[in-house]
């Protein structure tokens, strides 16, 4: 079995699904948080000088969405078909493209007032067409009272269950959670948060704004 390092910042950010994954999956690997004169430190060894990384036996791997595909494929997280997988696939893309086209701005944006607003435009007309298309996907699926796909976790579930976690707790200081009005996905965030791993973790994991 391979040993498992990785290295990030403390804070979730985009390392946090890697590390759903493998607590998931019951996989040990060394959580390391870099910070300060310990990431300058380290910083000439990453690739790309940049994290998250992941470390396989000693070699590291850049891309945090290359990390997750790996891991979700090592672990049996992908989906039981091809067509599972280009659901979970399809997925993914859609949360680069939400912090691609939408979240960097508001996340980079200084002046705290209009941060604000634009998590209001955002909540309000931003993400509503997500959603939807989101609760469509997973009612094909049991009616939405299961899995994202199939009949047992796949990293799709650990991905929506990770990003509305990421917005209740960033976006809901501010009373703009968009997730907020969704029985359905509410419903399947506490199925998610329930797993027993899950559970474990949110209990474990060190308390982070981010």
């Amino acid at each position: 079995m391979p040993s498992y390092k990785l290295y990030y910042f403390d804070a979730r950010g985009a390392a946090e699904l890697a590390r759903l994954i493998m607590k998931q999956a019951g996989q040990d690997f060394e959580d390391i948080r870099l910070a300060g004169e310990k990431w300058l430190e380290k910083k000439p060894e990453m690739p790309l000088k940049a994290m998250p990384v992941l470390e396989i036996d000693g070699k590291k791997i850049c891309q945090s969405m290359a990390i997750v595909r790996y891991l979700a494929r090592e672990f049996g997280l992908m989906g039981s078909s091809n067509m599972e997988a280009l659901a979970i696939e399809e997925l993914l893309e859609v949360f680069t493209e939400i912090t691609t086209k939408h979240l960097m701005k508001i996340y980079y944006e200084q002046d705290q007032q209009k941060k604000v607003e634009l998590m209001k435009e955002f909540k309000e007309t931003g993400m509503p067409p997500y959603i939807t298309f989101i609760e469509s996907r997973l009612k094909e699926n049991n009616d939405g009272k299961g899995f994202y796909v199939g009949d047992k976790v796949t990293v799709a579930d650990l991905a929506l269950y990770n990003t509305m976690f990421s917005y209740k707790h960033w976006m809901g200081k501010e009373g703009q959670d968009p997730f907020e009005g969704s029985p359905l996905l509410g419903e399947f965030y506490q199925r998610v948060a329930s797993l027993p791993n899950i559970a474990a973790w949110e209990k474990a994991r060190p308390q982070t704004n981010m």
